[in-house]
């Protein structure tokens, strides 16, 4: 049997090899030829290939799907066609675009009033808070806070809304996280602008209709305040109308005067064929009863203060301001039925070409594309930047 070794015997050191110098040099200048490309290449990688990066792990990994919705509506109103002189007997209505209205439907989509219609119908903070979203299109974020006008600005991001000018069609475009979010958002957003639409119609027509029923509330008081001074001045002379009262005057006036010249013919007759007849005394009284009478009603009509011909001037004036006050009142009717019948024909109302449907795969971003743009303009600043650092560096002394 061998023997065993004493622990003595045992070497405690290591024992260090040196390497030789040419593996320690090969090292070194890997290191630097690394060292000296990425010094070289700085701008490159920093300009371009760290953007490119960038966004290809943004919109390829990070970035979340967004579904869109569109719908499609046409602001109209009620309008008599134009006509000639040959076609002035047959008018024609049909219908026209309301430009202006659809402009005001556009500012309202994309006003804060909107938004607030969302945020307390359509719970819009929580479409932009979904688990879905990614940090920059998600809200709140880091970025922004939870500030109201912030939360406008990133409401603006996901609606745009255009106008065909040659259909005259309104074209309502809605971004989501989820496909029935996109579709709820744009209904609220149709609903809010027809509710808009609505408000106009009965303001316009309210407006109109009450200018017209303040023309014939004052063409009344005009009209009952002439017949109460009419009735005041029948009161006051005593008679209902001055001018037949003086018609009547006349016409007895007319039947004295007759029956005076039949007596002054009888008086004449009995003085040729008997002068003393016991007669021709009351035949001259009757003359002269007759003569006092007529003075007396002529003095009625005109002679006198209290004649009738001052108070048919009057009475006249008066019956004019009635009738002006009458065909005022009648013509102020007619304006109130015209204005509302016009106010029903020019209402404006909002029709739904194209209903919002949910899509079925997300139409954004679109990442390809963003990637190819992210890498293009990457490129193109740094080329700019390369020729601009060669242009300095040649004229350098």
């Amino acid at each position: 049997m061998a023997p065993v070794p004493q622990p003595e015997a045992t070497p405690n050191y290591i024992e260090l090899v040196p390497v030789r110098a040419g593996g320690i040099k090969a090292i070194d200048a890997a290191f630097d030829r690394r060292a000296g490309w990425l010094q070289r290449n700085r701008f490159f990688l920093g300009i371009f290939v760290l953007p490119s990066l960038l966004a290809v792990i943004y919109f390829g990994l990070i970035a979340a799907d967004r579904f869109t919705t569109e719908a499609q509506f046409v602001v109209r109103s009620p309008s008599r066609a134009s006509v000639d002189q040959l076609t002035s007997l047959i008018q024609t209505t049909g219908t026209a675009r309301a430009d202006d209205e659809a402009s005001a439907l556009h500012e309202f989509i994309k006003s804060r009033d909107a938004m607030t219609l969302l945020v307390n119908s359509a719970d819009l903070r929580g479409m932009f808070s979904r688990p879905e979203a990614d940090f920059l299109w998600r809200f709140p974020n880091i970025f922004s806070g939870d500030l109201q006008e912030k939360l406008f600005e990133h409401y603006l991001k996901f609606i745009d809304i255009k106008q065909d000018s040659s259909t005259g069609i309104s074209k309502l475009t809605v971004q989501a996280f989820r496909p029935d979010d996109s579709v709820k958002m744009a209904t609220t957003l149709i609903d809010g602008a027809e509710a808009l639409v609505n408000r106009l119609n009965d303001r316009a027509r309210r407006d109109t209709i009450a200018a017209a029923e303040r023309e014939v509330a004052s063409a009344k008081e005009r009209a009952f305040a002439r017949r109460e001074e009419l009735t005041a001045f029948r009161t006051k002379v005593g008679t209902v109308d001055p001018a037949k009262t003086s018609a009547s005057l006349l016409e007895t006036i007319g039947k004295l005067s007759f029956e005076l010249a039949q007596v002054n013919a009888q008086l004449s007759e009995m003085l040729r064929s008997a002068p003393q007849g016991p007669q021709i005394a009351n035949l001259r009284n009757r003359m002269q009863a007759l003569e006092l009478q007529i003075v007396e009603e002529k003095r009625r009509i005109g002679g006198t203060a209290q004649a009738l011909a001052p108070l048919i001037a009057d009475y006249e004036r008066l019956i004019l301001e009635r009738e002006f006050a009458d065909r005022t009142l009648a013509s102020a009717l007619a304006s109130l039925e015209n204005a509302r019948m016009e106010a029903q024909r020019q209402q404006i109302y909002l029709e739904r070409v194209v209903e919002p449907r949910a899509s079925d795969y997300p139409a954004q971003p679109k990442r390809i594309m963003w990637i190819a743009i992210s890498m293009a303009l990457s490129f193109a600043a740094y080329t700019i930047l390369s020729s601009l650092i060669a242009n300095v560096r040649e004229h350098q002394p």
